[in-house]
């Protein structure tokens, strides 16, 4: 797995593998020729996600169990006051008036996490106008607050060129938050590094802040994408 001490190689890899996810084309190769292009650190990082089992068979992290449900307009979506990667106080209130997609992973995962990461990627260049005017927000809420700052978010962000939310804040403010969204989290030591187990939850709140789609798993973008386009119609 994947150290702390490896952060800036991290990036960079979660970049590269946010780009294969956005284009289908998820590829160990990949990752492989990329890492000439990475300062030895990154090289390493790239290597070893080229061995996931998500990379070479994106199934085995989601895609074939995945589910989609209508859950209609008249279940309020469970509110939660958190702290974006800016370090400014967003509560769902804020983003009332406004189609909502909330995505539930953490900046250190090595499997499934970065895939969801390229579909919000590719939603982000699909609804490019509809974000810049404020008619749909991504969001992003951590499953590792320990490691996903808000100084480490920003850093992130940047390095993907990524206009979403991504909302972090200590275990006190996310605990209630991961329970109200049905996200089972675990936290293993893993030799020297900690790994994050939790559940890939996926919902599409419409401008009144009702839910109106639940995803399990890693979606495809083509699905999550026609749901978006009609709340936005």
């Amino acid at each position: 797995m994947i150290s702390q001490s490896m952060r800036p190689g991290t990036a960079r890899m979660l970049l590269a593998a946010a780009v294969v996810a956005a284009g289908l084309a998820a590829s160990s190769a990949w990752y492989v020729s990329r890492a000439h292009a990475l300062d030895d650190r990154g090289a390493q990082v790239a290597h070893h996600h080229a061995e996931s089992p998500a990379v070479g068979r994106p199934e085995l992290s989601g895609f074939a169990a995945v589910s989609r449900e209508e859950v209609g307009q008249h279940v309020v979506a469970p509110a939660f006051h958190l702290v974006d990667q800016a370090g400014a106080a967003v509560s769902l209130d804020d983003l009332k008036g406004r189609t909502v997609l909330i995505s539930f992973l953490y900046t250190n995962c090595p499997e499934a996490c970065p895939l969801l990461t390229g579909n919000y990627l590719q939603l982000q260049k699909e609804f490019a106008e509809a974000i810049r005017k404020e008619n749909l927000a991504l969001v992003l809420i951590t499953t590792d607050p320990e490691r996903d700052t808000p100084s480490w978010l920003e850093d992130y962000t940047r390095w993907l060129e990524a206009k979403w939310l991504f909302l972090t804040g200590d275990e006190a403010m996310l605990e209630p938050v991961w329970r109200e969204y049905e996200v089972y989290r675990e936290v293993h030591q893993e030799k020297q590094d900690i790994v994050i187990y939790h559940s890939y939850r996926t919902y599409l709140l419409d401008p009144a802040g009702a839910m109106r789609v639940k995803y399990t798993g890693v979606w495809q973008t083509e699905t999550v994408a026609a749901d978006i386009s009609k709340i936005l119609e």
